[in-house]
């Protein structure tokens, strides 16, 4: 059974060997990190053994004040199941694929930040190598 991960951006410093949340980019690669609040993460060379790569930024543009956590994520996870058979090559049903995103907090739509992350990864967790753009699988 697949499962959407979720997780929240929130403003930060760019850390060394680190991407920041809101400089990521379709096709950026990057590693796991606590699955809660998160401003940082691992950015990986796609050529190189990686956890997740963003297929989809997205702003989201439906209202000027933050719509609360559980209308955000709704949106979010809309988009990122619209895009994700456009970058995958597969239907998310169909996929040995997951997805994941990233949305802005309360605190980080008070500092203008209104993108949403989404990003695949393999269902069973295991390591990717290369780039999963047109991977259809």
């Amino acid at each position: 059974m697949k499962r959407i991960l979720l997780l929240v951006s929130l403003v930060v410093l760019l850390a060394a060997c680190e991407g920041n949340v809101f400089s990521l980019e379709v096709g950026t690669c990057f590693d796991d990190e606590v699955l809660d609040e998160v401003s940082d993460v691992p950015v990986v060379d796609c050529a190189e053994p990686h956890d997740n790569e963003v297929y989809l930024l997205v702003d989201y543009t439906e209202s000027d004040t933050f719509p609360g956590v559980t209308a955000i994520q709704d949106w979010t996870v809309g988009q990122c199941l619209e895009a994700f058979d456009t970058f995958i090559g597969e239907p998310y049903e169909t996929s040995e694929l997951d997805l994941g995103y990233l949305y802005p907090s309360a605190d980080s739509w008070g500092n203008g930040d209104r993108e949403s992350v989404c990003f695949a990864f393999e269902l069973d967790a295991s390591k990717i190598t290369g780039s999963l753009q047109g991977a259809a699988r």
